[in-house]
This record gives C-alpha cells, sequence and structure tokens, in this order.
C-alpha cells in the first residue's frame, strides 16, 4: 500500500488519501569516521564471516545484491553496504557483531527497512537483517510469541486465524520490531494502547554477543528502555512477547468536506477526536496535489457498533461552528482481519502477494507491492490548534499544491487507552498529547526533491510555534536539533544509563540520533 493512502475497501467505499500514520524503523546510518574504519575488513575476513554464518551473506557483485540492499524509500538506493547478513538465530548475529568489534565494521539493524532516514542501511556497513526471524506463534494464555523479524501483514494474518490481535500499524511491510521499538500507533491504539504497551517480554542479542531475555522482572530498567527507544541502541532483537487481544467485528468510516470547509473540519476533528470513547479511533487528512483544490476528510475506525460510530460522525458534523453535513460518507462494517487487510491495500491481494516481490528472506516471489520516494516531518499537539494555527496548517498545504508539491499533513487523535499510561512508566513518554502529526511529501524516484523538502521545511518551521515540540520517534528526522528531547523528553537522562549498562563501547553508536 502506498504509505500515502490509506484504502477503504469494499462496499462503495470511497479511497482516502491520508498520510501514512504507524510504521517504524530501525538501524544504523552514517557515521564517517565508522564508515571509513569498515573498509579495514579484508575480503578474507568477509569470507570467513560468510562460512560462519548459517544465513546468507550478500556482497556487491553477488546476483543478490542489487535487490538485498534496499530499503523501501527509493531515496537511499545510492547507499551501498559492505554486507547484508540475512541472519537465521542469534548465533549468526552474535557472530556479525563479533565481526563488527574485530573489524571496526559500523552495525545497521533491519527488519523492513522502513526507516525514515535510511538509518536501517548505510554505505560500508554490515547490514544485520533480521527478516529470517519471522515466527508467528500461536497464541496461548492469552500471550503470543513473534519473531522481531515479522511483517505486519504476516502478523495480522498469524493472529486473525485465532481471532485476536495485537495493536499495530498499517503498512504490511513494516517489521514488527521497528514498529513496536519505537512506540508503534494504529487505528485500535486508542482501545488497546501503543504496540508497545502489549509487549510482555522481548528477547535480544546485545553488543557483547550474548542472549537477554527482559520482561518486568528480569532485566526491567532494558525493557523499560526497550518500549519507546529500543531501535537501534541496545541490541538486536530476536523475538518479542505479546499480550495479545480480541479482534471483533469492526466498523471502516470515511467522511469528506470540501476544501472551503477546511478550516472548520479541522477545528471540530481536534476538539471530537481525542475525547471519543476508547474504540473509536479517527484521523483527519489535508492534501494537495499540483494544480488541483486541496482535499480534506476525516477516516474514523470502530470496535464498537455501526450505530455507535454513526451516531459519533454525526456529532463531528453538527458540532457548533463546525463543518456541517460531509459532502461524501462511507461506514462499512467489517471483519477486523479485513479491515487491516483494506488499509494495507492489500483486500484484492492474497497474503504472499502483500509482499515485496523477491527472493531474499522478507520479500515473497509472488509479492506484488512496490517502493515509494517521500520525505516526511511530525509534531505533537498538547492542545488543540487556535485560529492562528489552523490557518497556518492550510495555508501551508495551500502552497504546497500552488509549487507543485504533493504533500499532506494528517492529524491522529491520541488520547483513550495511550493517555492513561504515566509518560516515564516506559520510554515513550508522548503521553499527554492529543493528537500527532505527520507531514509528508513525496515525488517521483526520477526527480530530485528539492522543492517538497523545502516544503516540508517550511511547514514545520510554521508550525513550531503550534506544536509541543515533541517528535515522533518512528519518524525518524534527521533535520530534528534537539532530537534527544524531542523523541524522549524526561526519559533521555535514565536511557543513557541503560545504553551505558548494555553498550559501554558504544558499537551500536553508529547514526546520527543513536543513544
Amino acid at each position: 500500500m502506498k504509505r500515502r493512502t490509506i484504502l477503504q475497501a469494499g462496499g462503495g467505499l470511497a479511497a482516502t488519501t491520508a498520510a501514512w500514520f504507524a510504521t517504524g524503523g530501525t538501524g544504523a546510518g552514517h557515521a564517517a569516521a565508522r564508515a571509513t574504519a569498515s573498509k579495514a575488513a579484508s575480503t578474507t575476513s568477509w569470507d570467513a564471516l560468510r562460512k560462519g554464518l548459517d544465513g546468507q551473506l550478500i556482497r556487491p557483485g553477488d546476483a543478490a545484491y542489487a535487490t538485498a540492499r534496499r530499503l523501501y524509500n527509493t531515496r537511499f538506493d545510492t547507499l551501498k553496504p559492505s554486507a547484508v547478513a540475512y541472519v537465521k538465530h542469534a548465533g549468526d548475529i552474535a557472530e556479525c557483531l563479533a565481526f563488527a568489534r574485530r573489524n571496526g565494521t559500523p552495525v545497521a539493524i533491519r527488519n523492513g527497512g522502513h526507516s525514515y532516514a535510511g538509518w536501517s542501511s548505510g554505505d560500508n556497513r554490515l547490514i544485520v537483517d533480521i527478516s529470517a526471524l519471522s515466527k508467528v506463534g500461536a497464541p496461548s494464555g492469552g500471550t503470543t510469541r513473534i519473531g522481531a523479524g515479522a511483517k505486519l501483514i504476516d502478523v495480522y494474518e498469524g493472529l486473525g486465524k485465532h481471532g485476536v490481535t495485537i495493536p499495530g500499524g498499517s503498512c504490511p511491510t513494516v517489521g514488527v520490531s521497528g514498529l513496536t521499538l519505537g512506540g508503534g500507533h494504529g487505528v485500535v491504539s486508542r482501545a488497546y494502547g501503543l504496540t508497545c504497551d502489549s509487549l510482555v517480554g522481548a528477547t535480544l542479542v546485545t553488543a557483547d554477543g550474548k542472549t537477554v531475555h527482559c520482561d518486568a522482572k528480569e532485566h526491567a530498567d532494558l525493557f523499560w528502555a526497550l518500549r519507546g527507544a529500543g531501535n537501534g541502541n541496545f541490541g538486536v532483537v530476536t523475538e518479542l512477547r505479546f499480550r495479545t487481544h480480541q479482534a471483533p467485528k469492526a466498523v471502516m468510516a470515511y467522511l469528506t468536506w470540501p476544501w472551503s470547509k477546511a478550516a472548520a473540519v479541522l477545528r471540530s476533528w481536534q476538539e471530537w477526536g481525542p475525547d471519543q470513547a476508547d474504540e473509536i479511533w479517527s484521523s483527519c487528512h489535508l492534501d494537495a496535489r499540483p494544480g488541483a483544490t486541496p482535499t480534506v476528510s476525516v477516516a474514523a475506525f470502530s470496535l464498537g457498533s455501526y450505530r455507535d460510530l454513526q451516531n459519533a460522525v454525526d456529532k463531528l458534523a453538527d458540532r457548533a461552528g463546525g463543518p456541517g453535513p460531509a459532502s461524501s460518507v462511507s461506514l462499512k462494517p467489517t471483519a477486523y482481519l479485513d479491515a487491516m487487510e483494506a488499509y494495507a491495500g492489500c483486500s484484492s491481494k492474497t497474503t504472499a502477494q502483500c509482499h515485496q516481490p523477491g527472493s531474499t528472506p522478507g520479500r515473497n516471489p509472488s509479492g506484488q507491492l512496490g517502493r515509494e520516494t517521500y520525505a516526511a516531518r511530525s509534531d505533537f499537539f498538547d492542545r488543540s490548534l487556535s485560529a492562528a494555527g489552523i490557518r497556518t496548517v492550510l495555508d501551508q498545504i495551500e502552497r504546497a499544491g500552488r509549487n507543485g508539491v504533493n504533500g499532506n499533513a494528517a492529524f491522529t487523535a491520541l488520547g483513550g487507552a495511550i493517555n492513561r499510561v504515566k509518560p516515564t512508566a516506559t520510554a515513550f513518554v508522548h503521553r499527554r498529547s492529543r493528537f500527532l502529526a505527520q507531514y509528508l511529501a513525496s515525488w517521483s524516484p526520477s526527480g530530485t526533491g528539492k522543492s517538497q523538502n523545502a516544503w516540508l521545511a517550511g511547514m514545520h518551521t510554521a508550525m513550531r510555534r503550534h506544536a509541543s515540540g515533541a517528535a515522533y520517534q518512528n519518524y525518524a528526522d534527521p533535520a530534528l536539533k534537539d532530537w534527544k528531547k524531542a523523541y524522549y523528553g524526561a526519559a533521555a537522562d535514565r536511557l543513557a544509563e541503560v545504553k551505558q549498562a548494555y553498550d559501554p563501547k558504544h558499537l551500536f553508536r553508529t547514526f546520527p540520533q543513536a543513544l
């Protein structure tokens, strides 16, 4: 599914042009000194590593290298890692980390390859790809074990046949570990909490090659840190243990208004969305297309009844000073798994087809999903936007269209179960925010992205005085100056202590925003 589109499939439902809201990236990036040092690894050393692994080691010149080195975002197609190791088990990971320590080779950790900053790859790096660790275990006693390399579509399908789920995002090829370790939100998060809130334990290989199991009682400090700051900082996660939730019938909704109502829609939604019953999730989308009038829409999802969601969206339209009746309204009851497939853009595809094509782990020979070219930034909002803030958003969206930019702003309601967790109970501290915004610009792979990135920077700067100053760590933003405060807030000092305890020699400090 396209990152900029949430498909509302079946029953005549319209397709939204919403920004993508749920993904997470892992890995390491572009530390020049470490990258240079990695060149010291000899061909003999790489050959020895290949022989020492049960999994595949893909090197430049190998037939699979052109595919293996690619991330989801085509912006990073110029990156040329020294090798990609498709590890099969913890022993393979320990072997890779020992190689990195001996040769001074920087390591990047990769699952779905969706890192917004490209930090799950990098020039002259050893990519530890965990996609082969993808088993989705049968639920037992209200919990399930999931391999850290599993992709979301496989998680939903694997758990769905048992009538259960975990709260997660919508992009089918996002890796469950990257999503979870940075927080993780999606259409059931107001009801069930963030993905990391359902995590009850994890297994990882630390920088010294040791396998560590952590939960609320064992290595509790590490378990705390993994829930919000685990991507690429403390080790390579191999397995996640989750508390499961029921996957009941659901209702999907999608509403549009003319652009002339955009201010009223956003003003009403921001008061309505975060205060709904827990089972109702929603997001408000403002989209620009070159040479066209912008569009405004609201997508909603409910674990409650059709009538309850119908009444809720009617109240949104009828709020005092609100937008009035929508110009188009679609509501559809659906099975939970069908809804997840629809949001993934996979209603008309098999599970095998709902992957990227290829024969390497994480891909599927029958895969039909493509890649995208985009950049994004984020803001959390602890209070509703003022009239001036709303006008700023609309002005920026209109400017995108005038300047030939495909750009959008997607506001996602928080609250509910997300906000009932104390801010420092996990390393995801954004528990007092009312909603999260993602600003996104996309372009053709053959383009430079210059005008799109300029618009994105202008949008983020313009919204700064209206936002809280916090940013979503799963939307890695290389342009953030005070990223540690923006991502981790009051948890930053404790995270530094955990980092020192589990990675004292900073093997994993190989990307610009590593702890």
